[in-house]
């Protein structure tokens, strides 16, 4: 296969999870009719703009706990700081709650970026007090992004808002 080598698992996580903001992106800035993404398809689900917070939330609640482990032996991830909870306000764009995720992103992908192939293995006592590791909160938001990618994906097929040009993760 050529003198290129393979890419490593890390590098992988770390690309799928670069990968997410361009999903994101290209399914909801070509958006024009706002009605569309903040609001469901039906009762009890969520719109996209929801999902897209639930996706920040996530990110803002798993960051530090990647911090912690990056930087301290065996922290005790129960003692961290309680996430600030984020209200489900109508009144904060889809584009703002998109660019928070961003940051949040960004910052997670820095950290990912710059710990050498041993510290992935890093780990830290979970508030369920079980041991996690870097490469476990890692390959968490890569399994919760395509879950939440393939629910935005069915939301907007359902509001007949799917842009033309994004290949659905989920059948149509």
């Amino acid at each position: 296969m050529g003198d290129r080598p393979m890419m490593d698992e890390h590098e992988q996580i770390t690309i799928r999870l670069t990968q997410m903001v361009n999903y994101l992106s290209k399914r909801i800035t070509p958006q024009r009719d706002m009605s569309r993404v903040d609001r469901a398809p039906e009762r009890g689900a969520w719109s996209v703009r929801q999902i897209v917070a639930h996706l920040r939330d996530t990110e803002a609640r798993i960051y530090p706990k990647l911090f912690a482990i990056a930087n301290y032996d065996f922290p005790d991830l129960r003692e961290l700081p309680p996430p600030i909870v984020t209200t489900d306000n109508q009144e904060i764009s889809i584009f703002t709650v998109m660019s928070q995720f961003r940051r949040l992103r960004q910052s997670t992908l820095s950290l990912l970026r710059e710990l050498p192939d041993d510290a992935w293995s890093r780990a830290g006592n979970d508030v369920d007090n079980r041991t996690v590791t870097i490469k476990d909160l890692a390959l968490y938001l890569q399994a919760h992004d395509a879950e939440h990618l393939a629910q935005i994906d069915q939301t907007l097929i359902a509001r007949d808002a799917l842009p033309h040009h994004v290949t659905p993760l989920v059948p149509a």
